[in-house]
């Protein structure tokens, strides 16, 4: 995910990264216009400091942000179920904004959920907000809802993956090859998403100019309906939730 943000903002910023191993370093140096260093440089010429890292490792970073100058930077963490008090606190108070991106970030189609912290400005906001669009789209919301935002944006491609994946099997089992099974899912799936994207109408009432009244659509969504899928869905959603909460404990 990292390297994900870096691909969006390296061309309209100069970026400088810490990475420890020297074979990502090599890699990184010949696709992107940067500079590496050791924490401590990269923080003293940053205006804005992204903690692309995982939960686990966030305490040891802290550790070492909170003996330099950081009052006047900006700092944005990407840490899933970690807090912007839990980071004021650890760092002994900073602006920090706190983002929930996801994988499509990596093909420039990401999509982000973005909270401030206590200290965090309008401004540090509107700049956090302009960085993660560089990789897609972004949406401000009340700490509060990071939760639900991990829920639905953070964890939704492996929905989409998994929904995917049986559609698939499903085609086979039909008798269709895999390549034929590849083109007509995937194709579908991706006209139905620019149709979801570009039409006025909900996906509701798109659902229903496709399915005629005793037809082939409807016995298929007569299936899906009967197995509950709208009920599925929730109960899924309520259990990334739960347990994104439990995370940030």
């Amino acid at each position: 995910m990292g390297e994900a943000i870096l691909a969006g903002v390296h061309k309209m910023h100069l970026c400088y990264a810490c990475e420890p191993r020297l074979d990502r370093q090599v890699v990184l140096k010949k696709k992107y216009r940067l500079t590496f260093g050791m924490v401590a440089d990269v923080v003293k010429v940053a205006d804005v400091v992204v903690l692309a890292v995982k939960p686990q490792d966030l305490p040891d970073v802290l550790a070492e942000l909170r003996t330099l100058s950081i009052h006047k930077k900006l700092i944005i963490s990407i840490a899933a179920g970690v807090t912007t008090g839990s980071i004021e606190k650890k760092l002994g108070g900073a602006k920090v904004v706190r983002v929930m991106p996801n994988l499509p970030a990596m093909v420039g189609q990401g999509m982000s959920g973005l909270c401030r912290g206590k200290k965090a400005t309008s401004k540090d906001v509107a700049v956090a907000k302009s960085l993660f669009e560089a990789i897609g789209c972004a949406v401000i919301v009340p700490e509060k809802m990071m939760d639900a935002v991990t829920a639905v944006s953070g964890s939704g491609p492996a929905y989409v993956f998994l929904m995917v994946e049986s559609w698939m099997n499903a085609a086979r089992k039909l008798g269709l090859s895999e390549k034929e099974a590849r083109v007509l899912v995937y194709q579908t799936l991706a006209g139905s998403v620019q149709m979801l994207l570009k039409s006025q109408d909900p996906a509701g009432a798109l659902r229903l100019k496709v399915t005629s009244k005793g037809g082939t659509t409807q016995a298929a969504t007569d299936v899906f309906m009967k197995k509950n899928i709208s009920g599925m869905f929730e109960a899924a959603l309520k259990a990334a939730r739960d347990r994104a909460k439990l995370l940030s404990q």
